[in-house]
């Protein structure tokens, strides 16, 4: 199986986009979901998701994890350039359909007083149910305007 990963995103007036495949395991443990994967920079990368939650982490040197709680705040440690900082995922949207085969996810990353909103992004993943014969997964990421 394959993941699929599309990012779209707009900082300081510059736009980015990124189109990336990689091959990916999944796995299913109890009410869990598990993709695995292999970034560019060759690091590990795993999403751990159910109806109401997604941890993706990111096996770099040092690690970094990302929390997003349906309807819900999670408090995220992101390396730096300048180091670990922490930040606040808000996260506004968060719909897993295995019937359509769909994971939407909508947040802002937040400083941790929860003033400032560092980004807003959209994620849509699609194909998430790995029952079916299906051999490409899809992740596509699109920014949100900001509130």
């Amino acid at each position: 199986m394959q993941i699929r990963i599309k990012n779209h995103i707009q900082l300081d007036g510059h736009t980015e986009l990124i189109d990336q495949v990689y091959d990916t395991d999944w796995t299913q443990k109890g009410d869990f979901h598990y993709l695995l994967y292999k970034n560019e920079e060759g690091e590990k990368v795993v999403l751990k998701f159910h109806d109401k939650e997604l941890v993706m982490t990111r096996f770099s040197e040092p690690k970094s994890i990302m929390r997003f709680i349906s309807q819900g705040q999670a408090l995220v440690g992101i390396h730096t350039p300048v180091g670990l900082q922490q930040f606040v995922t808000d996260t506004s949207f968060y719909k897993v359909d295995f019937t359509q085969q769909v994971l939407q996810l909508h947040y802002q990353l937040k400083t941790v007083d929860r003033e400032q909103i560092l980004l807003a992004m959209k994620w849509r993943l699609a194909g998430v149910n790995c029952y079916s014969q299906r051999k490409l997964l899809k992740i596509i990421m699109f920014p949100l305007a900001k509130a």
